[in-house]
């Protein structure tokens, strides 16, 4: 059985929308050990002007000691939110990239299209003017009218990660964001799957073995190694992610 690297989990509890109690995190834990998940990055939501980064730093440290009990590795970070007031607070140092790496999870609003949002480039650039590299979430969920590869494929070109959720790929986040991430899949465009666990129960928990069986199904072993194994542990160890290849390009319409 293959073992996971699971880079965006809200585990760490009662501190945001995700896991509400210590005793839910322990269960999240035996799950991920059951499903051979051996690491898993702590990224709880970070909003600027109301998130205390004291507090989840304190609670990760709770985390780390109750995990080392099941045999998993807790690595922190945390989940940065991009709105206008993130630009001012990236400058100021407002970042909690994950634990030893040059690497910053970051998230727009997924209630919104990102058409619709005039500043979204401008946290990015505000990432790499402290020498950070984002690895921006669940891209699949940001266009609401299919995949705008000319952004993500900007992103990848500035160096970007692109992560894709487990749920969307299995269809859990309704059909466009599963068109959309099978498409970044399909083209080579994702970097790395993860859970984006919130809950015990449903939707949005620790499992990462269903996805990887249906990616390799659909796209080759290799591809599902790179996305849940090998990009998320280089992510964690500040490596170079690996391109993964394209298994299924576009369709080239010729016209005579």
């Amino acid at each position: 059985m293959k073992t996971f690297t699971d880079i965006h989990s809200h585990v760490a509890w009662d501190i945001d929308d995700g896991i509400p109690t210590k005793q839910d995190a322990l269960t999240v834990l035996e799950m991920a050990a059951q499903d051979n998940i051996t690491t898993i990055a702590s990224t709880p939501h970070m909003i600027p002007g109301t998130t205390d980064l004291d507090v989840i730093a304190a609670r990760q440290e709770e985390l780390k000691a109750l995990a080392r009990r099941q045999g998993i590795m807790i690595r922190t970070g945390a989940e940065l939110f991009m709105n206008r007031a993130s630009i001012r607070a990236i400058a100021s140092g407002f970042v909690r990239p994950y634990e030893d790496t040059h690497y910053q999870l970051c998230e727009y609003d997924v209630r919104r299209d990102l058409h619709d949002i005039d500043f979204y480039q401008d946290p990015l650039y505000e990432l790499e003017m402290k020498d950070l590299v984002p690895v921006i979430a669940h891209v699949e969920r940001y266009f609401r009218d299919g995949l705008d590869e000319d952004i993500v494929q900007e992103w990848r070109d500035a160096g970007y990660v692109i992560q894709v959720n487990r749920t969307s790929l299995l269809g859990l986040h309704g059909k466009m964001a599963e068109k959309n991430a099978w498409k970044l899949v399909d083209q080579g465009l994702a970097d790395v799957v993860a859970t984006d666990t919130h809950r015990t129960e449903g939707s949005r928990i620790t499992q990462l073995s269903d996805v990887y069986d249906e990616i390799a199904r659909r796209n080759g072993e290799e591809v599902a190694d790179l996305l849940l194994v090998e990009n998320p542990a280089r992510i964690l160890r500040d490596k170079p992610v690996v391109d993964v290849p394209a298994t299924r390009r576009k369709k080239r319409f010729l016209f005579f």
